[in-house]
């Protein structure tokens, strides 16, 4: 029993370790929900997120999925750098798309963010 609690103790303190980011005029529900209805809110959203992007830039890798929740993709690069992908054009079951575009940021070995970008995948058919 003992161990129960100092378990949940440690979760609880470091789940708060790190802040929560936010940005004004973003809906995380409809974020969410894209793929369950061919919503095109990541769309829609992809400027508002880039002329914003010092927000995201002063974020962790926890505090950016906290926000945006887990990437469609990730990606180590060098220097054990990553990048995280997510998915602005709605799925492939919602209509057929000559490209894709993906909401793509960059974190330093520390797990900072220091690259917001929007890319774009031709699909090859």
């Amino acid at each position: 029993m003992r161990k129960a609690a100092i378990i949940v103790m440690l979760s609880v303190m470091f789940s708060s370790c790190y802040k929560k980011i936010s940005l004004d005029g973003f809906e995380k529900d409809k974020w969410d929900k894209y793929q369950l209805n061919c919503s095109t809110y990541r769309l829609a959203i992809a400027e508002h997120l880039i002329d914003n992007q010092h927000v995201l830039l002063e974020g962790t890798q926890n505090e950016i999925e906290s926000l945006l929740g887990q990437a469609a993709e990730h990606e180590l690069y060098e220097r054990n750098q990553k990048f995280f992908h997510y998915r602005l054009t709605p799925p492939d079951s919602c209509n057929h798309y000559e490209a894709i575009s993906y909401l793509s940021i960059r974190f330093n070995a520390m797990g900072r963010a220091n690259l917001v970008q929007v890319m774009l995948r031709e699909v090859n058919n």
